[in-house]
């Protein structure tokens, strides 16, 4: 069978439009297709935690920010209607979620994770771009109603079952939550040539600065664990206890996206 009909957790129940497709491909491409390479990255980098995920953040936000610079330019060009402006968006935020979960994969490898499977790295992908700053909490209090367990602070122990659930409700919002506001964001460039540039090259960088910031904190603050895998019924132990993640130092939490 074909990757997308193995998708057990992902947000495919969601009605498409064309920019919700994109959305929800480029993250479900990102998860399944691109571990590999965030593990690579993530050992690129030397230093401390924060340094190595602040090299990681400026390597992304380079990129991003000269993608929304001609991004900008070209939706402000005379002539361009909204339909075009909605068009080429679509396009970029399919490439730029990419990269923002490449990132999210990438800051998840620095704090320790280093072996999760797709519907945790999905997880990750999905609660840092829809709840930002406090996905740790709104993580921890989901689990705690999948559960019926008591939402104190610390590592949750969840099955592959219950973080399938999870996923597919943070996937029905991450349309109305990061998906708008970066719509917003690329139809405030629809303005004069240089402006709009000067707009879309500083939506993303701040676009990746936040994502960095909010998946630091997440990863720092890690509300669940993986306890055992359920298949068809059948409870199976993992062969190692779930590793604990080193603490780290809170960063700053900032707003916005």
């Amino acid at each position: 069978m074909g990757r997308r009909s193995e998708r057990t957790s992902s947000t495919s129940s969601v009605q498409r439009d064309p920019v919700v497709s994109q959305l929800l491909d480029a993250i479900d491409r990102a998860v399944e297709t691109r571990w590999s390479a965030a593990q690579l990255r993530a050992r690129q980098f030397e230093g401390g935690r924060e340094e190595r995920v602040d090299a990681a953040t400026a390597k992304i936000r380079r990129e991003l920010g000269a993608t929304g610079a001609a991004s900008g330019g070209t939706a402000a060009i005379p002539g361009v209607g909204l339909g075009t402006v909605a068009a080429s968006f679509a396009v970029e935020l399919g490439w730029s979620t990419v990269r923002l979960a490449d990132l999210i994969l990438t800051i998840a490898v620095i704090h320790g994770h280093d072996r999760a499977d797709v519907d945790e790295r999905r997880l990750w992908v999905l609660s840092v771009l829809t709840y930002r700053d406090g996905a740790a909490g709104a993580v921890a209090k989901l689990a705690a109603e999948l559960t019926g367990s008591p939402a104190e602070r610390g590592a949750r122990r969840l099955t592959h079952r219950t973080i399938r659930q999870m996923n597919s409700t943070i996937g029905a919002s991450v349309i109305a939550k990061y998906g708008s506001r970066r719509f917003v964001a690329a139809l405030g460039r629809a303005v004069p040539f240089g402006i709009g540039a000067v707009l879309g090259y500083g939506m993303n960088t701040r676009a990746v600065t936040m994502t960095a910031t909010h998946a630091h904190a997440f990863f720092t603050d890690f509300p669940i664990a993986m306890e055992a895998i359920e298949t068809d019924g059948v409870r199976v132990e993992p062969a190692t206890p779930p590793r604990s993640v080193p603490p780290g130092p809170a960063p700053g939490r900032a707003t916005g996206s």
